[in-house]
């Protein structure tokens, strides 16, 4: 039996994690860490046996902890768990800067702590295929890949600067940020990126950015604005086409396609799966079993270098944004 805590219990992870936990016979509750709990996080803590807190450091002793938390709190979350010794799983994204991902890799290597990063698209049947096609060589090179992202929370401390960290690259893109490396076995070795600034006060809202590889790059769109929550992945290839799109009424789940070069003959595809829960299976088998984690603190690194270099880059262009050209209306 081992003991657990989540250290954050919003709308998401109660979506997401809480049935899949509430099902581990092996799990034993011991305690939420919610500074403002609702009446949902009130009757889990009483469903469950756990001691509901207001302060981190009033938690129970542990075995395991899940981190739901804003994403600017994580580094800080993630590193108490670490130091009470707790296996630790946090949701996207890992942390906001490539120092903190650092620090944390080396604590947790160093004590010998099961970590892992809610990255589910890494465990999508769809996107399993896709990387397994392109490793086998089905579509040739690959020469280019563009990414759609639409939509983004309307509300919420998503949008605070100070706990959202940033809009849609943040919240959104860091998926994409992680998933093309992945699906490519590649590393990208330039970021380059425009960023739409949000009202006063509020995050940004979202942008563009572009990978470059070894003779082939990436172009990212992630915006708030469009049909809510479309996300789309198209890898061209000198043989053939890969698409990978979420079906607007799945949580999660990708559809796989995959054309041949004259775009009129399947070669292969994949309907899309549910799969919620799948990342907290994921921990939990780790957990139980030692079975190996779909996404460590380590895999997610990258994802972490990205994005921040995408602000950075964004930060750059707007500097210098006097040299972009106005045409005239005509």
């Amino acid at each position: 039996m081992k003991r657990f805590v989540m250290i954050g219990c919003g709308g998401f992870s109660r979506r997401y994690h809480v049935p899949t936990l509430k099902a581990d016979k092996q799990l034993q509750w011991v305690g939420i860490f919610d500074p403002h709990p609702t009446d949902a996080v009130k009757e889990l803590a009483h469903q469950t046996g756990a001691k509901l807190v207001d302060r981190i450091d009033l938690l129970p002793a542990a075995d395991a902890a899940l981190i739901t938390t804003p994403h600017t709190l994580h580094a800080q979350h993630v590193d108490f768990a670490l130091n009470k010794g707790w296996a630790t799983m946090v949701d996207k994204p890992f942390v906001m800067h490539t120092k903190d991902a650092l620090q944390l890799i080396e604590k947790a290597n160093n004590k010998k702590l099961l970590n892992a990063v809610g990255f589910n698209r890494r465990m999508d049947p769809g996107c399993l295929k896709t990387r397994e096609l392109i490793a086998n060589g089905k579509i040739g090179q690959i020469r280019f890949v563009q990414t759609i992202q639409l939509g983004y929370e309307a509300g919420g401390w998503f949008l605070q600067p100070e706990l959202g960290g940033g809009g849609a690259f943040t919240g959104r893109a860091t998926h994409m940020a992680d998933i093309v490396p992945w699906l490519l076995q590649k590393r990208p070795h330039r970021v380059r990126s425009r960023l739409r600034p949000g009202p006063a006060g509020r995050v940004d809202r979202g942008g563009f950015i572009d990978l470059e590889f070894d003779q082939l790059e990436c172009q990212m769109t992630c915006i708030d604005q469009g049909l809510h929550m479309w996300d789309e992945i198209r890898i061209f290839g000198e043989s053939g086409f890969i698409e990978l799109r979420r079906p607007l009424n799945f949580p999660t789940g990708w559809a796989m396609q995959c054309l041949s070069a004259d775009g009129q003959t399947v070669v292969d595809q994949v309907s899309a799966q549910p799969g919620e829960g799948v990342v907290t299976t994921n921990f939990l088998n780790a957990l139980h079993q030692g079975t190996a984690v779909a996404c460590s603190f380590l895999d997610a690194l990258l994802s972490v270098e990205i994005i921040e270099a995408a602000f950075e880059s964004a930060k750059s262009l707007q500097a210098h944004d006097a040299n972009a050209i106005e045409l005239t209306k005509k």
